[in-house]
């Protein structure tokens, strides 16, 4: 993710591989951005499905619909608080498991849009298993303008494809390279650096995290006009967007 240094736009990138307990492949066309009601982005990774019982896509969609008021904060909570229930329903020793590489970080996701005055709304949250005190904890952070966030595997690759000091960083950025400052303020200077900094994650991720990472890269944009642009999507992905609904009457 990039937040731009006005934040009047975020740039959101994802590759589309998914991996079940052992990381055996599953599939490459995983949708992990969405489109809730053309207003608000929402973006998910870690152990997302937990069968037909649950998802944190379907919980993200249930939760924008019926909340009244659907700022990133309000929906970021409340999509902590149900994802927590379910993942308390599951044993410990399926907890550990899903957590033994991925440094206790169950799922993480986010929601991004803006209010009616056009001021920036970025919420992230974490679902951590806590092994040394055997609980679930609910982690929560906000991004601000001028800020870039990692979320997934290989994040220390992506952080050091933004840093930009080692040789391969250097050679993976290319002509961005001296670019990278624009990418604050240029849409399509950050679209691209985003693209960047995913394929670098995938070329050089090694072990468990090279068999996690694949398939296309889909990057989304979001306004402060409240539009979503999508410099690149599998077209399978529109189906899983979130059509525009009115929030619940009382």
């Amino acid at each position: 993710m990039l937040v731009s240094k006005k934040a009047d736009f975020v740039v959101v990138g994802a590759e589309s591989r998914s991996v079940d307990l052992n990381l055996h492949f599953v599939s490459d066309s995983s949708c992990k951005i969405l489109s809730l009601g053309g207003n608000t982005l929402f973006y998910e990774s870690g152990a997302s499905k937990g069968g037909k019982s649950w998802s944190s896509t379907g919980t993200a969609r249930n939760v924008y619909k019926s909340s009244l008021n659907r700022d990133a904060f309000s929906l970021s909570a409340e999509w902590g608080k149900r994802a927590l229930r379910w993942f308390n329903s599951l044993p410990e020793e399926e907890l550990r498991a899903l957590t033994q590489r991925s440094h206790g970080i169950l799922v993480s996701t986010g929601f991004i849009n803006f209010d009616p005055s056009g001021n920036l709304s970025v919420y992230s949250t974490e679902i951590v298993y806590n092994a040394l005190h055997h609980r679930l904890d609910v982690q929560s952070a906000s991004q601000v303008a001028g800020e870039t966030a990692e979320f997934g595997v290989a994040t220390d690759l992506v952080d050091e494809f933004f840093r930009g000091k080692t040789d391969r960083a250097i050679k993976a950025l290319g002509p961005d390279g001296k670019l990278l400052f624009l990418a604050g303020v240029d849409q399509k200077t950050a679209v691209r650096v985003i693209q960047k900094a995913i394929k670098f994650a995938m070329d050089n991720a090694t072990g468990d995290d090279k068999s996690a990472l694949g398939g296309d890269i889909d990057i989304a944009v979001i306004h402060k006009d409240h539009t979503i642009e999508w410099p690149s999507r599998k077209d399978s992905c529109s189906k899983e967007d979130l059509i525009a609904t009115p929030p619940p009457k009382h």
